[in-house]
C-alpha cells in the first residue's frame, strides 16, 4: 500500500508517521510530499520517520518528493495536510480582521474565508490529479478550514474525500480520562460543521451529557479563547450539548476579540507567531540524528490526536466490518435541517464501499441550528466565490458569516483581505 502525505514539511508529520508505524495496514512507501522551498524540512522529516521506523522494526519506506504526482500515482490514499502561504499568511488572517473590529483566526470568521480561499483552488488541483492517477485512492483533507475545503470537493464531484478533524477524539480522551473508563467506553453523537458542532456523549449505552456540562469542562475551554468572558449563569448547561470550543467565538465575540487583539499587542504575538518560534526548536530537535520518536515537545503545537484520526479513517475504509467514526462528509439526510449535499461534521459508518453518514437522533436545537444554517451559507458562497472567482459572491459570503457586522465591514474586509493574498487568491472579478 502506498500513502501519499501532501504538506508533509509540516511539524505535524512525526505525529502522522507514530500512527502510521503503529497502523495495522500493508503500508509499503509513504512518499512525503512538499514545494522546494521546503525541500530542507521534509528531508529532516523523512530522516526521522526512517529512524523512526527503525526503532518500530517497520521497513516501510519513508520517500521525500517535490514531484506531487510521482508520489499520487497509485497512492491508496491522499492526505492534504499543506498550509497555503504558511504561517505567514495565518498571521495575516489572525491580524487583519481585527483592524475591522472582528477576531481574527485561521478557520472561523474573515480569516478563515481567506484561508479558504488560497486553499480551494489547490485542492481543486490535487483532487484533479487524484482521480486521474489514482481513481480509486480515497483524499484525507486535514488541511484547515476542512469542512469547507471539503465542502468544494464535494460541489466539484469528488465523492471519495471526506475531511478529518481531531476534536471529537479530544472530546472521546477527555470524557474517558475524567469518568475513568476505557475510551472505547464513550461515544459521541456530532452534530453541525466542523468546529461548529454540538455533541451529545454517552457512556456505555448511557447519555452523560448533562454530567459533562456540570463539571465545567465548557467553561475550561471558554478560558482559553475569553478568559474575561462571563456567561450567564447555567448558560452552559442549558444548551442540552457540550459546544465546540469554536462556539465561544460566536456565543462571546466582544470578548473573544479582546482576548485576540490583546494576544496580538502582546510580545509573544498571535497563534501563528508563537506557533513559528515553537516550530524552529521543534526542527532543531527532528534534526537531532539520536532522535528515534516523537518528541514530546510536539504535543504543544496542537493536533493532538490527528494520527489516530488518520488512520483510524484509513484503517476503515480499508475494511470489512464498519466502524463508526465523526467526519466532514455529505449529509444525505442525516441532518434534517441541512441540504443533503452540505457537508456536514456527523458521525459516519465506515469500510472498504464507502462512508454513511449516520441519521441524527433528533434535530439541532434551534440556537445551534440558526448559528450552522448561516454558516453553511456562508461556506457555499465561499466556495462559490473561489471556484468562480466572483466578487460579488466573495462579498455576500463574508456579510452573510455572524461574526461579521455589516456591508460596509464586509467590503472593508474584503478589500484588505484581497490586497493582502493576491499572490494566492483567485481574481475576483
Amino acid at each position: 500500500m502506498k500513502i501519499a502525505v501532501i504538506g508533509a514539511g509540516s511539524s505535524y508529520t512525526p505525529e502522522l508517521v507514530e500512527g502510521i508505524l503503529k497502523a495495522p495496514l500493508p503500508i509499503e512507501e509513504v512518499w512525503l510530499v512538499d514545494l522546494p522551498e521546503g525541500r530542507q524540512r521534509v528531508e529532516t522529516i523523512a530522516a526521522l520517520a526512517r529512524r523512526m521506523a527503525r526503532r518500530a522494526g517497520k521497513g516501510i519506506r519513508f520517500l521525500p518528493t517535490e514531484d506531487r504526482l510521482e508520489a499520487i500515482r497509485g497512492a491508496a490514499f491522499v492526505l492534504n495536510q499543506f498550509r497555503v502561504g504558511l504561517l505567514r499568511m495565518r498571521g495575516l488572517d489572525e491580524r487583519l480582521p481585527l483592524r475591522h473590529g472582528v477576531v481574527g483566526q485561521e478557520t472561523t470568521g474573515p480569516g478563515g474565508f481567506a484561508n479558504a480561499l488560497r486553499t480551494i483552488p489547490v485542492v481543486r488541483q490535487i483532487a484533479e490529479e487524484v482521480e486521474t492517477h489514482a481513481p480509486g485512492a480515497w483524499l484525507l483533507n486535514f488541511t484547515n478550514p476542512a469542512g469547507l475545503v471539503t465542502q468544494a470537493l464535494v460541489d466539484l464531484g469528488h465523492r471519495r474525500a471526506v475531511g478529518l478533524c481531531n476534536i471529537p477524539r479530544i472530546t472521546e480522551r477527555m470524557v474517558a480520562q475524567a469518568a475513568g473508563v476505557p475510551q472505547d467506553a464513550v461515544r459521541i453523537s456530532a452534530f453541525g460543521l466542523n468546529h461548529l458542532t454540538g455533541t451529545r456523549i454517552a457512556i456505555g449505552g448511557e447519555d452523560v451529557t448533562a454530567q459533562v456540562l456540570a463539571s465545567g469542562a465548557a467553561e475550561a475551554e471558554l478560558a482559553k479563547s475569553a478568559p474575561r468572558a462571563k456567561p450567564p449563569e447555567g448558560f452552559f448547561a442549558s444548551l442540552g450539548f457540550l459546544p465546540n470550543p469554536y462556539l465561544n467565538y460566536f456565543f462571546f465575540p466582544q470578548a473573544t476579540y479582546e482576548h485576540a487583539l490583546r494576544d496580538a499587542l502582546s510580545p509573544e504575538g498571535t497563534r501563528a507567531q508563537r506557533v513559528q518560534v515553537l516550530e524552529d526548536a521543534l526542527f532543531a530537535r527532528y534534526r537531532d540524528e539520536e532522535l528515534d520518536e516523537k518528541p514530546p515537545e510536539l504535543a504543544q503545537r496542537g493536533g493532538a490526536y490527528y494520527s489516530e484520526v488518520a488512520v483510524d479513517a484509513m484503517v476503515a475504509l480499508s475494511g470489512d466490518v464498519p466502524r463508526e467514526l465523526v467526519l466532514n462528509t455529505e449529509n444525505r439526510g442525516a441532518i434534517a435541517q441541512l441540504p443533503g449535499s452540505a457537508v456536514v461534521e456527523r458521525n459516519a459508518l465506515v469500510d472498504r464501499t464507502g462512508v454513511r453518514t449516520v441519521p441524527a437522533e433528533e434535530p439541532m436545537p434551534p440556537l445551534l441550528g440558526a448559528l450552522v444554517g448561516a454558516v453553511k451559507e456562508y461556506e457555499l458562497l465561499t466556495v462559490q466565490a473561489a471556484l468562480e472567482g466572483s466578487r460579488r459572491k466573495a462579498r455576500e459570503a463574508l456579510l452573510a458569516h455572524p461574526l461579521v457586522p455589516g456591508t460596509e465591514v464586509a467590503q472593508a474586509l474584503l478589500d484588505d483581505l484581497a490586497a493582502a493574498n493576491a499572490e494566492f487568491w483567485p481574481v475576483l472579478r
